[in-house]
């Protein structure tokens, strides 16, 4: 634990100066696309991977896969923003989106929207991560991570118009200053490189969520269910199992180029999973 390892960028292209520029916050300059997913070959892969390992694996751990061969092929987009400037981390850290069922004896029956860290995730197979999640998410949903626990108590006393300055300072804290303040509860880089939510789950075919501004993170991954959808194949339109999957990210930090090769690299896993997902 510590500090989270960055490099400053000081010699940026120009456009990244204009795009400080240009927007203060992230849901300022936030750009929103989406990705039409053949599943066929990846739906076929997992059942094998799966059966082969004697895990569960599911279209969320191979888009971890995907996004994780993303930013190790492009490295420039694997950052943050302090301040006006880049920069760039030099691990990937990859938080998925966990929900937690209420408390027994909750009688407003509200489940709580947390995630889990996979940190240094750079080199993890298949396999090592759908059972690093798979732990985190048990510790998490089980109310046994003391310092998620502790973080909700402090929450649930703070004025809600206070929240907005809370959550400022704490990013403040931990990604403007780049200091270590989990012995106050604060976590170590709480949020990661790319943030990656499956709403598909819940029976949400397509969504395009909002960044999240205190997480400084530039990048947001969300996983649609998988349906029967339309693709040309061989010239010919037929019917196939298909996911959505919705992107976002800040403008200030990627642009049209980036995304279109983490396009070509994000398809190309799909397409042939055996070669690109297992690490």
């Amino acid at each position: 634990m510590g500090r989270i390892a960055l490099t400053r960028v000081d010699r940026a292209p120009v456009f990244r100066k204009i795009a400080m520029g240009s927007w203060r916050t992230p849901h300022e300059g936030s750009v929103y696309s989406w990705l039409e997913i053949d599943m066929t070959k990846a739906l076929k892969f997992m059942e094998d991977y799966g059966r082969a390992h004697n895990i569960k694996v599911s279209p969320v751990h191979l888009v971890g896969m995907a996004i994780k061969r993303c930013l190790k092929d492009r490295p420039e987009i694997n950052g943050l923003i302090r301040g006006s400037r880049i920069y760039l981390r030099d691990k990937i850290a990859l938080f998925f989106s966990v929900n937690i069922p209420p408390k027994e004896g909750d009688k407003t029956g509200k489940a709580i929207l947390s995630g889990a860290t996979i940190e240094d995730a750079d080199d993890l197979t298949l396999k090592e991560l759908v059972l690093a999640l798979q732990k985190r998410a048990e510790i998490i949903r089980d109310r046994k991570d003391l310092k998620f626990e502790r973080n909700f108590t402090l929450i649930e006393w703070i004025p809600w118009f206070m929240m907005k300055w809370f959550l400022s300072f704490a990013s403040w804290l931990t990604y403007g200053l780049n200091l270590n303040f989990s012995w106050l509860g604060v976590p170590r880089d709480p949020f990661g490189s790319v943030l990656i939510t499956n709403v598909g789950s819940f029976g949400v075919e397509v969504a395009l969520p909002p960044l999240i501004t205190y997480s400084r993170m530039p990048l947001l991954i969300s996983v649609g269910s998988i349906r029967e959808m339309p693709f040309v194949i061989n010239h010919q339109v037929v019917a196939r199992n298909g996911m959505t999957v919705g992107v976002v990210f800040d403008h200030r930090f990627m642009d049209g180029v980036h995304a279109a090769h983490m396009s070509k690299i994000f398809k190309k896993c799909f397409e042939d999973p055996e070669q690109y997902l297992e690490k």
